[in-house]
């Protein structure tokens, strides 16, 4: 025990300790010095009356003293991680109740929004008049970004054009419904249909909070469908989650599932409950997979499946080779064709914004739609322009 104070004394007298003279008698002398001072003045005592030589001092400091202290060091290290790990549970706990309880928050607003929309404006079921035919088509909704408001050199967006632009989609999806005789409409709603606030860009640009954005697309999709509900005999829409609606801003950090896109269809049912001729789909980890046709039908929203890579990689994970995909995201009109699979990509409701410009992209504001042969082939490809 001497040897040990000493070793400790000698290196509080090299200023190698922080701790004071009290805090090493205290922690170290089991009692024996009550006072830093009485300890302090014993260290000068031992060194000059056991007159050891310089050679074994720094041997007790090194090998005694520097145990003991490394030692001590080491646990409160130990101990300094087991707290770091239970307040970073506890952090990560916390965003977790803070994320359902927001989740929570936001059905509540929509349902309330519900409740108040049945009542001010009730949409009637009126069954179509269109006399049956065989004939199938589908239509590409996606990248509305409600929400986003700017004005450029190409291009302007902002709540009201968003409004006009899905007035004439939907008329022109009626015209040309009735050109075809349409029986069966399927919708593929492919995600980002929201602004959202994962890039800085997108906050700068939104005029609205994600809560009004969510409830504002909601209601203008269950009003649309229930416009086209009487012009088509049946109405699929399937429902696909996007990356702007994602509740945490960091993809890294976000959970796949928590996205504000899966409370449309919650919202379409509720709305639209008395409409016997549209059902509602939801996609199932980012992607629907359509058995309605001979050869099967694949709608996702494009970030995790690019058109350079789908056709190879999701006939992998499903275990089937689709005769389509059909993708938004990149906001851009393409087809391209891998063996027996076709990836289509739909364009933007939106059109050039300010990143677009900044990159040098240029894309027309556009949706596409298809009419289907008697075979479940594209017979027709229609580009419905929307400036």
């Amino acid at each position: 025990m001497n040897d040990r104070l000493l070793a400790l004394g000698i290196k509080k007298r090299n200023k190698e300790i922080s701790k004071s003279w009290q805090e090493i008698a205290d922690q170290y002398s089991d009692g024996l010095f009550t006072n830093g001072e009485t300890l302090r003045v014993w260290v000068k005592d031992q060194l000059r009356k056991t007159g050891k030589l310089k050679s074994q001092v720094n041997k007790i400091a090194t090998n005694d003293a520097s145990f003991t202290v490394n030692g001590l060091i080491k646990e409160k290290e130990e101990l300094l991680k087991l707290k770091t790990q239970y307040q970073d549970q506890k952090r990560e706990y916390t965003s977790l109740i803070r994320q359902q309880a927001r989740f929570e928050h936001l059905k509540e607003e929509i349902h309330n929004s519900i409740l108040s929309l049945s009542k001010n404006r009730p949409l009637l079921f009126i069954p179509s008049s269109p006399a049956q035919s065989n004939v199938r088509a589908n239509t590409l909704w996606s990248d509305w970004h409600v929400g986003a408001d700017f004005k450029n050199s190409l291009n302007r967006y902002d709540i009201n054009v968003f409004r006009e632009r899905l007035q004439d989609l939907i008329s022109k999806i009626i015209c040309e419904g009735k050109k075809y005789d349409v029986d069966t409409l399927t919708i593929g709603a492919l995600g980002d249909f929201i602004s959202g606030c994962i890039h800085i860009s997108t906050r700068v640009q939104a005029n609205e909070d994600v809560i009004r954005q969510i409830q504002i697309v909601s209601e203008s999709i269950a009003e649309s469908l229930a416009e086209l509900s009487r012009h088509f005999r049946s109405i699929k829409f399937i429902n696909i989650i996007g990356n702007h609606a994602r509740l945490i801003a960091n993809k890294n950090e976000s959970i796949f599932t928590e996205n504000l896109e899966n409370l449309i269809p919650w919202f379409l049912e509720a709305r639209l409950k008395d409409f016997k001729n549209i059902e509602i789909c939801r996609d199932v980890d980012g992607y629907y997979v359509d058995h309605s046709f001979e050869q099967t039908h694949v709608y996702v929203h494009g970030d995790l499946d690019h058109v350079s890579s789908a056709a190879k990689v999701l006939p992998q994970m499903l275990g089937i080779v689709p005769r389509y995909i059909f993708c938004g995201h990149i906001h851009h009109d393409t087809v391209k064709e891998y063996g027996r699979t076709k990836v289509i990509s739909n364009g933007s409701m939106i059109g050039v914004d300010d990143y677009a410009i900044s990159k040098r992209f240029y894309a027309e504001p556009m949706q596409k739609m298809h009419i289907f042969d008697d075979k479940d082939r594209i017979e027709h490809t229609i580009d419905i322009y929307l400036n």
